[in-house]
């Protein structure tokens, strides 16, 4: 296929021998009209003129008056030649003719340079019935001739003046039109297709600048942008739209980085642990029970830990990718969320920490139940953890016409301002201090909330941080959708109390 550029000059060159075409068409059949217009307006005057000369001569009807008539016609300029069998008619402008023509048997004057006229043509015309002072042309050679007829009543008698004029002078600016149309018309398309050529290149050479500096940008390079001559035409634009691309894939490139650099250090932890307790039983040449029993356990806690955070990236890996994660059903949310938190029941009473549950009796939704589970469980797991013994974990779920709201508030220190902004980014861990419960499922990965949000989206919804204080933190899940309305009284209460000391 042909280069954008001799497109554009096949284009821009087709389009001009178009609209040239057009336009000597247009300028050809105007000239020949204004000619003939031209002819026309003479032999109007002729035929006035002899009608003038006409009614000023006597009118007695007979052969002498005509004569007469002749003479003074020719002492105005005209030449006019009378018809043998047709007495009454003249003709104002000799033509030649054959002898024994049968419409004038009598020959005109012959004159070097008059038409040869096609005497076929001229009965047939002149016998035609046509208003007075309509033109009409005859075939002949050297462009033959434009004739009028107009009949004139003098006394007794009509008068019949035919006023002609040759067409030689007519066709000679015709024809030169025509061959300076033929001539002209290549050597301006000609120069177009040039002019176009260049203008393309002229058009084009700033996308060929940015082809090439987009080819030097790479995966090592894409820092660089695209220089851009002029932002407000349509090449700055693409220039800056591209520039825009060039950044958020910058931006992915760089949390993928980071993303394998934190997974690869968040997966060697719990590999190494494992490594290390292996290494050591099986140093142990007389280690007891008990010693293997210990280590098995260290091994089985960071082979889970392992798990999750395989489980966490796979999820996180098919999200990136569009993959479809949900498999929605009708649950009913309460019950979800009631079997969240009893879930976590050991974790808050190892944490010293009550979980009080406030859910309406019936919450109906469409929604992946284990993934919904998943997002509230790592809510509970975050809120534990950061919780003061002995504390409270508030789980509430509330509905309204339009949408539920599952709220999840603890007691704890609060969030550092400048720790919010990222605490939904993945492998993100905020100050160690806060976390005063390391029971609450292990330190973590900084996946949670990550996860969380995932999910919430995925369904539909959000994740929002609505309070963090000294007083604590709040976290609200919002899943949009037409419920039924909300009737009062209609929450059930559960708290799940921490064991007694």
């Amino acid at each position: 296929m042909a280069s954008i550029r001799m497109r554009l000059t096949a284009w821009n060159g087709g389009v001009l021998v178009f609209v040239l075409c057009l336009l000597a068409a247009s300028a050809y059949a105007f000239l020949r009209y204004a000619t003939l217009a031209q002819v026309d307006r003479a032999l109007e005057q002729q035929v006035r003129l002899v009608v003038l000369t006409a009614r000023a001569q006597p009118h007695g009807g007979g052969n002498d008056d005509m004569a007469a008539l002749i003479k003074d016609l020719e002492d105005h300029g005209i030449v006019a030649t009378r018809a043998g069998d047709m007495p009454d008619t003249f003709l104002t402008t000799p033509v030649r003719l054959e002898e024994n023509d049968e419409l004038h048997p009598t020959p005109w004057k012959e004159s070097p340079g008059l038409p040869d006229i096609d005497r076929a043509d001229l009965r047939a015309k002149l016998s035609m019935r046509r208003d007075d002072e309509e033109a009409f042309s005859v075939r002949g050679r050297h462009g033959g001739l434009r004739a009028l007829v107009e009949r004139v009543p003098l006394g007794p008698r009509t008068l019949t003046v035919i006023a002609t004029q040759p067409l030689h002078a007519t066709a000679e600016l015709l024809e030169t039109a025509r061959v300076a149309a033929l001539v002209a018309l290549p050597i301006v398309v000609l120069l177009a297709l040039i002019t176009g050529y260049l203008l393309a290149r002229g058009a084009l050479d700033p996308i060929a600048a940015m082809t090439s500096e987009a080819r030097r940008i790479g995966a090592r390079t894409l820092h660089e942008r695209l220089s851009i001559r002029n932002p407000h035409d349509e090449l700055g634009q693409l220039a800056l739209t591209f520039n825009e691309v060039l950044e958020r894939v910058d931006d992915a490139m760089e949390q993928q980085r980071r993303f394998t650099a934190d997974a690869s250090h968040e997966l060697r932890t719990p590999i190494a642990l494992i490594r290390a307790e292996a290494d050591v039983a099986l140093a142990g040449s007389a280690a007891s029970e008990d010693e293997y029993r210990s280590a098995l356990g260290v091994i089985r806690d960071g082979s889970q830990q392992l798990s999750r955070i395989v489980n966490d990236l796979f999820l996180l890996a098919r999200a990136d990718a569009g993959q479809t994660l949900i498999s929605p059903q009708s649950i009913d949310l309460a019950e979800t969320v009631t079997s969240a938190a009893y879930s976590m029941r050991s974790l808050a009473d190892a944490a010293g920490v009550t979980l009080n549950v406030e859910v309406p009796p019936d919450a109906p939704y469409h929604g992946d139940e284990e993934l919904l589970r998943r997002a509230l469980v790592n809510l509970l797991d975050n809120a534990i953890k950061y919780s003061v013994a002995p504390g409270n974990v508030d789980v509430v779920l509330a509905r309204t016409e339009t949408e539920y709201r599952i709220s999840v508030t603890d007691d704890g220190p609060g969030i550092s301002p400048d720790d919010q902004s990222h605490i939904f980014d993945r492998f993100y861990r905020g100050d160690s201090s806060r976390t005063h419960n390391e029971t609450a499922n292990g330190a973590g990965a900084g996946l949670g909330l990550a996860i969380a949000r995932e999910i919430a989206e995925l369904h539909g919804g959000c994740l929002e941080l609505r309070r963090s204080n000294s007083f604590g933190s709040s976290f609200e899940l919002l899943f949009p959708g037409q419920r039924p309305a909300v009737t009062a009284g209609s929450f059930s209460l559960l708290t799940i109390e921490r064991k007694a000391p």
